[in-house]
């Protein structure tokens, strides 16, 4: 290249070129200096651009899937603290109904008191269940649990089901009835007016009847019987000359255990029987079938603890609508990343499952220790459900908060590392950037100047 030609200032081209190129570096530098970002646009860095939004689209849906978790235990945590109330009136129901079980301290006026408590109680736990709500979602009153409908009254009377059971109707196959233990005596009398055959003393499930001698009839014997049924659950009967004990209970846990130290009614022997527990087979409606054999008595029971409530003397087919309705948390970042929690009804009609919390009755002796029952069977069922809702909050709201928490914090380190500045690498490439432009600065200057050098050959020096 010679300074000879000066149509062509290829020394100045080439400064410009630098330049360009050393100002262009300065203000991308300047540029991310100032942003505290690597790439700013597309042209920074496609491929770290794409996989930047990627990971900040995941950041984002994790630290909304963290939120929805820690709103999830809000929402269960809600639910259980009114369990915990239904389990307070609960616990006060039984304390009344075992205190109008005895006649030591109670009679008809104190037990209709203890009964309008128990009225009160029932009455405060249905509020419970129809008002308890989260941001205006209904918790407690059957739309976010497990309902069931008996479609033959006259077999399945109710059903209590959880998680494991089917959206649909399901058939319930009883193949095995509930009997009551009964036990028939041996020794025949004409007439129940007809005197005892010998003088003795009987027993019924471990308790004293009474001593008898051959003054007393067999209607006496059976009157003293009828007047223990509320503690031996064992009632007698007549029929075809002989004595007929019956237990006023099914199942396999209610016995007839008949004992006399003479010839009244059994040739001086024991006699013993129990009652046969209910058995069936569900087939849900996607086909799949689960065998209820854990229950006792009419209760008809699955190795998850889903009851059934049979009806005495029932057997074969009888219809179940079941209908679903958990609560859905999304808990992850993307689509199906669920967790679900059923929530039952406590309305007092769908608490019990020998019979209803609704219509528990302590006026009377025989009530109050039905409704014993019944209420220990409310009792389980909160109990139930309050530890399943805590294991939901452990196991998996808590548990996915903690997991969330660490993913974030990973992506966020990896967005950081494509996406953000390094101060200390661009600080030097700003500096080397600047000295270059101000080098080329100056030296575009000379390179400009040199042609002028071609007017001191034209002026001859």
């Amino acid at each position: 290249m010679s300074i000879t030609r000066i149509n062509s200032n290829v020394a100045s081209l080439v400064g410009q070129y630098n330049l360009n190129n050393n100002s262009a570096r300065q203000s991308q530098s300047i540029e991310r200096l100032s942003s505290g970002l690597r790439i700013n646009s597309g042209a920074d860095d496609p491929a770290g651009l794409v996989i930047a939004e990627l990971l900040k689209a995941q950041i984002g849906g994790v630290q909304t899937a963290q939120q929805n978790a820690q709103q999830g235990v809000n929402l269960v945590k809600t639910a259980e603290g009114a369990l915990n109330e239904v389990s307070n009136l609960l616990q006060q129901m039984r304390n009344n109904a075992v205190s109008a079980a005895s006649d030591s301290t109670n009679n008809s006026q104190s037990r209709s008191a203890l009964q309008r408590q128990v009225t009160s109680a029932l009455t405060t736990i249905n509020q419970i269940a129809t008002t308890t709500k989260y941001a205006g979602r209904n918790l407690l009153d059957g739309s976010a649990g497990v309902a069931a409908q008996s479609l033959d009254v006259s077999k399945v009377s109710n059903a209590s089901l959880g998680a494991t059971a089917v959206n649909g109707v399901a058939t319930v196959n009883i193949t095995t009835a509930a009997t009551r233990a009964a036990v028939t005596t041996a020794t025949n009398y004409a007439t129940t007016g007809t005197v005892l055959a010998n003088a003795g003393s009987i027993t019924l499930n471990g308790r004293a009847v009474g001593a008898f001698t051959t003054a007393n009839t067999v209607s006496d014997v059976m009157t003293a019987i009828n007047g223990m049924t509320n503690q031996t659950g064992v009632a007698a009967t007549f029929a075809a000359g002989k004595l007929v004990l019956t237990q006023t209970n099914y199942g396999s846990n209610n016995l007839v255990q008949y004992g006399e130290t003479a010839d009244l009614f059994n040739g001086a022997a024991a006699a013993n029987q129990a009652g046969v527990d209910a058995v069936a087979t569900v087939t849900w409606s996607d086909a799949t079938t689960t065998t209820f054999n854990q229950g006792k008595g009419l209760i008809l029971q699955d190795a998850n603890g889903q009851s059934i409530t049979s009806v005495a003397g029932a057997a074969g087919n009888a219809g179940l609508n079941v209908t679903k309705g958990a609560l859905s948390f999304q808990i992850g970042v993307n689509a199906g990343d669920t967790a679900t929690m059923a929530m039952n009804s406590v309305k007092t009609t769908d608490l019990g499952i020998s019979a209803s919390l609704s219509g528990v009755d302590i006026s009377t002796v025989a009530g109050a220790n039905v409704a014993i029952g019944v209420i220990d069977e409310a009792i389980n069922q909160i109990s139930t459900q309050r530890g399943n809702m805590g294991a939901f909050i452990t196991n998996q709201l808590q548990s996915q908060g903690r997991s969330l928490a660490v993913a974030q914090q990973n992506l966020t380190a990896s967005e950081s590392d494509i996406r953000n500045t390094d101060y200390g690498a661009e600080m030097s490439n700003f500096t080397t950037s600047q000295i270059l432009t101000q080098s080329a600065t100056s030296f575009l200057s000379q390179a400009n100047s040199m042609p002028q050098m071609v007017m001191q050959l034209i002026k001859g020096g």
